[in-house]
């Protein structure tokens, strides 16, 4: 899986995802077995993310590493992998869970998000990344995918072990 680093959007499509992975020169993407030069665009497949109170079919690309033979998804950092709810929501659930608020923002601000995709998101955090985060001297309100993926392989909340390596375009500065 390879992360693209990028700012927060504001609103997300099909198009917005396209035009940032078209804009990645392959060439200069490192695979997770340390080769560079050697990704190519390897076909798609199709994912659901709740975003924005609609459900986005993402065709997500996928390329190929002609060194080691591995083929690797392209997420963008505001996607978690294989959840289909974005990591800002999944932030604010967490945030809200650590202050007591109510949930009731967020799932207004996401209406396709319910009380048991809160509970599944609070449980999965407690069994997989709580002591983590704690473990890097990180909070819930800390930008946290560069210090997960620098530590763990893993984006935040991404709850599989697969490996998982950061891409950050030449022009955007890594948050501390």
């Amino acid at each position: 899986m390879i992360t693209v680093l990028c700012k927060k959007l504001n609103s997300f499509s099909q198009k917005i995802y396209d035009r940032i992975v078209d804009s990645i020169p392959l060439f200069s993407v490192q695979c997770t077995c340390g080769a560079k030069g050697c990704l190519i665009r390897y076909g798609h497949y199709r994912r659901n993310v709740k975003l924005f109170s609609n459900l986005i079919t993402l065709v997500v690309q996928r390329v190929w590493c002609k060194h080691c033979g591995t083929s690797h998804a392209i997420l963008l950092s505001t996607l978690v992998p294989y959840s289909q709810i974005c990591l800002d929501d999944q932030q604010q659930i967490l945030i809200r869970m650590e202050n007591g608020s109510s949930y009731d923002p967020v799932m207004k601000n996401n209406l396709l998000i319910d009380e048991n995709n809160i509970k599944y998101i609070i449980r999965q955090f407690r069994r997989h990344w709580e002591q983590r985060i704690f473990s890097i001297g990180k909070t819930l309100s800390d930008s946290l995918t560069v210090p997960c993926l620098s530590a763990y392989s893993r984006q935040f909340m991404q709850i599989h072990r697969t490996r998982n390596i950061l891409y950050t375009p030449a022009n955007t500065p890594l948050p501390a």
